[in-house]
């Protein structure tokens, strides 16, 4: 029973491991063709939004920018602090967006996913995967100790 355990936890890791793997990298390629090949929009800050935890803060921005379409899109984005600071609702800002889908967009020059990060992530990723595939193949060995005393005779 514990071995069926063990691979159902093994598989579990491998599958959630490859899936983040795969997700990570697609953002990473998204964001980098966004950058490349976007479409810019003049976009309005609406509000900010400060996220405190006793060990990390998150700064969010919502902002709106309408695109060619006419249709108006309302986003929020973590950036930096130092971005946070800087803008006050009302501020223009300068939004790069894609244009076949306009709902993946950030404020330009904040918001790509780097190198490093989607590196840093893969390194975490790839660990959990081999966790899990060492999970998944290890071979079950029985205790000699409990075979011997199984297979010897019971006293008459």
């Amino acid at each position: 029973m514990a071995v069926i355990a063990a691979r159902a936890l093994g598989a579990s890791f491998v599958v959630l491991g490859v899936s983040m793997l795969v997700l990570t990298w697609e953002s990473y390629q998204r964001d980098t063709r966004i950058v490349r090949e976007g479409v810019h929009a003049e976009g309005t800050v609406l509000k900010k939004e400060r996220l405190a935890a006793a060990d990390d803060t998150d700064y969010v921005l919502h902002y709106a920018f309408t695109p060619p379409d006419g249709t108006r899109r309302e986003h929020q984005r973590h950036i930096s602090q130092d971005l946070w600071k800087r803008l006050r609702p009302g501020d223009r800002i300068q939004v790069l967006y894609d244009a076949n889908d306009p709902r993946r967009g950030f404020p330009e020059g904040h918001g790509v996913m780097s190198l490093g990060l989607a590196l840093y992530f893969s390194f975490v990723l790839v660990g959990l995967v081999l966790i899990g595939a060492v999970a998944l193949l290890a071979r079950a060995e029985t205790d000699p100790t409990q075979v011997a005393s199984t297979s010897l005779a019971p006293p008459s």
